[in-house]
């Protein structure tokens, strides 16, 4: 139980500090000299911007926790590597959606819905490329030295 409460913390931090970073280069992106920690129509929902903030910091920490913990499927010992990315996929996928809508990062419109998936998708396999990749590289490297 510690250990879980040990990556909650870690993961929820881990998310604040992307949330914050990314959110501060989309002000600067847009000029903005008032902060936004999400679109102007997610911070008009609220009455005072520092719940904005608020709300806003306590989703990134749920995001962190959506992507930390479903990184843990990887290190699953008995499953293979597809049903590993196939659990790992539709648990980033079921965990961050709703998330990207409540952040208010899209208008919720079907078109909007299913370009966000298209992205997800996208960004989804790339990243999973370039970690198998880099393991199929190094393990090209740990076995060339053990023929050594």
């Amino acid at each position: 139980m510690k250990k879980y409460v040990k990556y909650t913390i870690g993961f929820s931090g881990i998310g604040v500090l992307i949330g914050l970073a990314i959110s501060l280069v989309f002000n600067y992106l847009d000029g903005s000299t008032i902060y936004y920690p999400s679109s102007p129509n997610f911070v008009n929902q609220f009455a005072h911007p520092l719940n904005s903030v608020t709300v806003s910091v306590i989703l990134w920490m749920l995001i962190g926790c959506v992507f930390g913990f479903g990184s843990l499927i990887f290190e699953l010992k008995n499953w293979s590597l597809l049903k590993k990315t196939i659990i790992n996929f539709c648990a980033y996928y079921a965990g961050f959606a709703p998330l990207a809508i409540l952040c208010g990062w899209f208008p919720l419109t079907w078109i909007n819905f299913a370009i966000f998936t298209l992205i997800f998708i996208v960004i989804y396999a790339i990243i999973w490329s370039l970690n198998w990749y880099s393991i199929k590289k190094e393990i090209r490297s740990i076995n060339q030295q053990i023929k050594k």
